[in-house]
């Protein structure tokens, strides 16, 4: 199957699936109508539901809805020729600005590397620190059906190049969409553009475009499904194309719903280097 035809028919799934919930948002009762998460600061109604069976874990999937927070993650990729790298990355997240409900983030994210480099030939094996990234981003509209955001993403070159990072530096603008038809269902996608400017000696020039449309499903006492396909147009090597199916599964912990436990599986839908990825993850939610 080739780039357009993959991308027509993933594009028309999700089409059809989005017109089903969108029908159902208007069939249903009021109770079931979109209803943006609780905003930040809000007391909980004395009458409402224990938050521990209903609450929504934030785990940064939805660019819309604000939260300081702190995860640790761990992602373990499977590669051809039996190498592996492993990263654990500590993510900082600030949200601030409007007090009822923050739109403004900034983010940090601090990786350590694992490199094993199986059996394949040229390339050493070894650990460190990987590349540092930030990101700043703010919500233009954060309530209703609609929403979205933007923002830019930086990549700095702190592990020096391969294996253990991209050897790059970059800049990523990013424009992110989420439409949610009813209370416990949301698509939503990114549109990202990555143009590297500074490269170490051997690294290509990086240039590409990424789209991640994706559906989440709120199930529950606290658990929820992600599912997103990210598919990559590789501009410097004239319309390269990649694309890879993921699925996180999680649930919220706490009074609050202040912790959220995720695991996330990742595989190829093309031609990569990458068998498989699996990432486990724990945030932490200050409300």
């Amino acid at each position: 199957m080739n780039a357009s035809q993959f991308l027509s028919n993933y594009l028309s799934f999700m089409t059809s699936f989005g017109q089903g919930c969108i029908f159902e948002a208007i069939t249903a009762s009021a109770s079931d109508s979109a209803a943006p998460e609780k905003k930040s600061g809000a007391a909980p109604s004395s009458d409402s539901v224990p938050e521990v069976v209903d609450a929504t874990p934030d785990t940064g999937l939805d660019p819309t809805i604000l939260n300081s927070r702190v995860a640790l993650s761990n992602e373990f990729k499977a590669q051809d020729f039996g190498a592996i790298k492993d990263t654990a990355t500590l993510n900082l997240a600030y949200a601030f600005g409007n007090p009822a409900r923050r739109d403004w983030t900034v983010q940090l994210d601090l990786p350590v590397v694992h490199y094993d480099a199986g059996r394949l030939t040229g390339v050493s094996s070894g650990s460190g620190f990987g590349d540092v990234e930030t990101r700043i981003g703010h919500v233009f509209r954060s309530e209703g059906i609609f929403r979205w955001a933007a923002g830019v993403e930086a990549e700095f070159d702190t592990a020096g190049g391969p294996p253990l990072g991209d050897g790059i530096f970059r800049l990523s603008p990013i424009v992110a969409i989420v439409m949610q038809p009813c209370r416990t269902f949301k698509f939503q996608t990114f549109v990202q553009f990555n143009q590297s400017f500074i490269t170490e000696t051997g690294v290509s020039e990086e240039q590409e475009i990424h789209l991640k449309p994706a559906v989440n499903f709120d199930l529950p006492r606290s658990w929820y499904v992600y599912s997103e396909c990210e598919e990559v147009w590789g501009l410097q090597h004239h319309g390269n194309f990649s694309a890879t199916a993921k699925v996180e599964v999680g649930r919220g912990f706490g009074v609050r719903g202040e912790w959220a436990l995720s695991a996330r599986c990742e595989v190829p839908l093309t031609t990569s280097s990458d068998d498989y990825t699996v990432t486990v993850g724990c945030t932490y939610v200050f409300q």
